[in-house]
């Protein structure tokens, strides 16, 4: 079960980062302006403000095996409709479909891993969310590959689809049944026991169709919405910044989000035993601080050379905050970690989706150097936050 839940993050980050590092084809492609790439980018957002709560009480009341499954289905489906929207009303939409797909599939492949973490009796998550990295920094070298080569986007999608659904098919079978409390009895009719005795409880109490934070969960839900929002800048306008203001080339730019990835990778593996040490106020404060000097490099030295640096430090900081706060949030509700998860996310992934169109719009009235300001704001109000986590 570890490894398909490995395998389901490992998915989902290559997907992503075939279309986060080659985001300047895309809009090269259309011939968008920096404007019309942010209204694009709005499609990110309303897709998953419409199903974030949605999604999050479908895995509290039918648990998260389909609807992680339903998730990647659509998600993997969307992305080569990215490559062949025909039109900027097009590209938002299908926009709009991933979103919505991997909105999906985050809340619940982090309610699995809260599930195995428990079933493995230590912190693991952080090493989840390396995979999701790892499946980045594969996608974004593969997406540096292939415009380098001179390969198409549809091409480059359409294939990157078809092998990462064939792989998750085969990861689903191996998943934690849902709900994972049933039929675990000794004997045939102590599990239909249990099962009626459940079916009882959820008649009785059923879990809520929408997923919102409690007021214990909001000061963790705000720490995930800057690192989301700060992650979602990253994913969609990273490479964008260094081919426009430092004049990286495509492949350079790819690049770019490869070395993010790595220093994310190299955070999350360390993240499990660093926070055992420090506990999760000063782990999270930690985290903000390199994030913010990530950022202020990345933008004081507008070079090829001070954003590949930056971008490093920003995925070393920014790497550990949310399986830290999502591990966190399951330990404040122990009882159901799955509502708990979904709630922190619905707040998070708001962010997430705002941050890259917010960008935009601020790039189109200013240009995209001042817009990236945005990123050591974010970090510091994280840090801030991250201080009154005991209280959470």
């Amino acid at each position: 079960m570890r490894v398909a839940v490995c395998t389901m993050f490992f998915i989902t980050g290559a997907a992503f980062a075939a279309w986060a590092a080659r985001v300047p084809a895309i809009q090269d492609q259309l011939g968008l302006s920096e404007g019309q790439l942010a209204v694009a980018l709005v499609g990110l957002s309303s897709g998953a403000f419409l199903g974030l709560p949605l999604v999050g009480g479908l895995v509290a009341r039918y648990g998260s095996r389909p609807v992680l499954f339903t998730g990647m289905t659509v998600y993997l489906a969307a992305l080569p409709g990215l490559a062949f929207a025909p039109s900027l009303p097009m590209l938002t939409v299908t926009l709009a479909l991933f979103a919505c797909g991997n909105t999906a599939i985050d809340v619940a492949m982090n309610t699995q891993g809260v599930l195995v973490e428990r079933a493995y009796g230590r912190n693991i998550l952080g090493g989840f969310h390396a995979v999701f990295s790892l499946g980045g920094i594969v996608g974004a070298v593969a997406s540096g590959l292939a415009a380098s080569a001179g390969v198409g986007t549809g091409s480059h999608f359409v294939i990157t689809a078809l092998v990462l659904y064939a792989a998750a098919a085969v990861a689903t079978t191996a998943l934690i049944p849902d709900p994972p409390g049933r039929a675990q009895g000794s004997d045939r009719r102590t599990q239909d026991a249990d099962r009626q005795a459940k079916d009882a409880e959820d008649a009785k109490d059923p879990a809520p169709l929408f997923a919102l934070p409690t007021a214990g969960l909001w000061i963790p839900g705000l720490v995930a919405f800057c690192a989301l929002m700060g992650e979602g800048v990253m994913n969609d306008w990273g490479a964008v910044y260094l081919h426009d203001v430092t004049g990286a080339s495509p492949g350079a730019a790819g690049a770019g989000f490869a070395l993010f990835s790595a220093g994310m990778v190299v955070g999350r593996l360390s993240a499990d035993r660093i926070r055992a040490r420090t506990g999760t106020v000063r782990f999270t404060l930690g985290c903000a601080l390199v994030a913010a000097l990530g950022a202020v490099v990345s933008i004081s030295v507008p070079t090829t050379g001070g954003g590949l640096a930056g971008y490093t430090l920003l995925g070393l900081g920014m790497a550990a905050v949310i399986p830290v706060i999502f591990s966190h949030a399951a330990q404040l509700r122990p009882e159901r970690p799955g509502p708990a998860i979904a709630a922190v996310s619905a707040v998070g992934y708001a962010g997430f989706l705002a941050g890259p169109p917010i960008i935009g719009g601020i790039a189109e009235a200013v240009d995209l150097r001042a817009a990236m300001l945005v990123l050591p704001a974010l970090m510091a109000a994280m840090a801030l936050l991250s201080l009154r986590l005991r209280r959470g």
